[in-house]
């Protein structure tokens, strides 16, 4: 698994909350959750991504921000890389190259689409309570989800919620790598009425611009 498509399906299983659970205590978590996220027509959070990886021993660490809208609409904004779409094209801007890909959106299973994720997960993941542990002022609670069948990119995932405001605020990806990827999460914002403009790409002067479509 590439780390672009680590991130993105880590974050739509973030914020979009689909779980196969396993145990009243994991539906109760599950269906609190979805409850909240159900009625958000847009997200906005900052994160911090730390990754350990198994062959090097060597850590990387960057931060970030995600814009998401229903409807296959989002803006990932890091150090080096601005990936951005608004359901029709998609632009990756590679700010080390200088270049930005412009591309069609694809709808199609290797597409990254967050509610073609909500409608797999399902399908896919079962989920499990592992117990609490203490964050600062917070008990998180902590929830493990596998793969029901072999799947070519991760192991598991962790996920800590925070019950008493409903919100995630870290997640562990182990990659068949044995690569382990961290997020913590901060500044969530829902329904902040995001304009349209952050939904596409405006090319900076001098940037070598490579159209796909």
């Amino acid at each position: 698994m590439t780390p672009m498509r680590t991130f993105l399906l880590t974050l739509v299983l973030l914020f979009l909350n689909v779980f196969v659970y396993a145990g009243d205590d994991a539906e109760s978590i599950v269906a609190t959750l979805q409850k909240k996220y159900d009625d958000a027509k847009d997200l906005s959070i900052s994160f911090v991504q730390d990754v350990q990886f198994a062959v090097t021993k060597n850590t990387q660490s960057f931060g970030g921000k995600l814009l998401m809208r229903k409807g296959n609409k989002y803006r990932i904004e890091m150090e080096q890389q601005t990936i951005v779409t608004d359901g029709t094209s998609v632009w990756t801007f590679n700010k080390m190259n200088n270049q930005v890909f412009i591309d069609t959106y694809k709808s199609n299973p290797q597409s990254f689409s967050p509610d073609k994720m909500l409608t797999n997960l399902p399908d896919n993941y079962t989920a499990t309570l592992l117990g609490k542990e203490k964050q600062q002022e917070h008990d998180l609670t902590i929830i493990k989800l596998v793969p029901k069948n072999s799947k070519p990119n991760i192991k598991w995932m962790k996920v800590w919620v925070d019950t008493d405001n409903w919100i995630m605020k870290k997640v562990q990806v182990f990659d068949v790598s044995e690569n382990l990827w961290t997020y913590d999460v901060s500044d969530i914002r829902m329904n902040s009425n995001i304009p349209d403009t952050q939904f596409r790409f405006d090319v900076p002067a001098g940037v070598d611009v490579i159209d796909l479509r």
